[in-house]
């Protein structure tokens, strides 16, 4: 049960950092960013290709990180400057074009042969009776929580955060007031980019580190997953809803009979999750 437990942990602990990173620009950019994975990816295979050369291993994961920082900016200016006060519908179909062509980017340039990840946190492992934690397991819960907690404190707690809020609220109404919405969407952008391949990168160097470029692409669906279980609004839960989910997905993993399905699992929770949201307007509906 302990070793479910710490393997499911291991994942929802990535899927929440992923999911962190949709719900940061769902509430602050106005956008589900179908191309969350995607730009993390570029950043944390640049550290893959690094890590067999002479540089230091955190010089070149930091700079993985720099590089999906930068690639998030670049995305922001894009949506700031043409798509700034699109609907929700519209710049979610640009993020999905950006997927496309991110994802194109990064398998032309890096191709689709699985890669061989350096272990950063062997070191950092625990054993608890009979169940030997892995040192990704600890730092990815704590990257996780971090994360939940550190953006829940910026959003609410900082006048930077209250501006994000209202430019998300009111895009055109906060420009006539003055809140410079292209530099804040862009650092917004930028941000999410350098989480997602921290969050990647914690993911290869641990529990997936033969994995390759498609298969890692597809961490998008139970990232979304994660997302709208926390609504895209709240960050404590959308890490609740990642944990849960990565518990679930190795519960299913340990029966040879269940296994097979375990990447199916995701289907059945979004549905739940819709009808869950709209059971209200359902109800009110049939009292009218």
């Amino acid at each position: 049960m302990l070793d479910i437990l710490a393997s499911g942990l291991v994942i929802g602990a990535a899927y929440a950092s992923l999911g962190l990173c949709i719900t940061l620009l769902s509430r602050m950019g106005g956008v589900v960013n179908f191309a969350q994975t995607a730009i993390g990816l570029l950043g944390s295979y640049l550290f893959l290709v690094l890590s067999d050369t002479p540089l230091p291993l955190w010089l070149a994961a930091l700079a993985g990180i720099i590089c999906s920082a930068l690639v998030g900016a670049f995305s922001g200016a894009i949506m700031s400057r043409w798509f700034h006060d699109a609907d929700v519908g519209t710049r979610s179909s640009v993020a999905i074009a950006m997927m496309i062509g991110y994802l194109s980017i990064g398998t032309r340039l890096f191709g689709d042969s699985p890669r061989q990840a350096p272990d950063l946190f062997d070191s950092l492992g625990l054993s608890l009776g009979a169940v030997n934690i892995s040192g990704g397991l600890v730092v990815s819960l704590i990257v996780s929580i971090l994360m939940a907690a550190g953006l829940h404190y910026y959003i609410n707690n900082t006048h930077t955060g209250t501006r994000l809020q209202a430019f998300a609220a009111k895009s055109v109404t906060a420009e006539l007031i003055g809140i410079p919405s292209d530099r804040l969407t862009i650092m917004i952008w930028s941000l999410a980019g350098a989480m997602s391949a921290l969050a990647l990168l914690i993911i290869m160097t641990s529990s997936a580190r033969n994995a390759n470029y498609a298969s890692l692409s597809l961490l998008i669906i139970p990232a979304l997953c994660t997302a709208l279980i926390g609504s895209f609004h709240g960050f404590y839960l959308t890490l609740s809803g990642g944990l849960l989910l990565g518990i679930l997905e190795a519960a299913t993993l340990s029966s040879p009979t269940t296994a097979p399905y375990a990447q199916t699992i995701y289907l059945p929770v979004i549905v739940l999750i819709l009808l869950w949201t709209k059971r209200k307007d359902k109800w009110d509906g049939q009292r009218a």
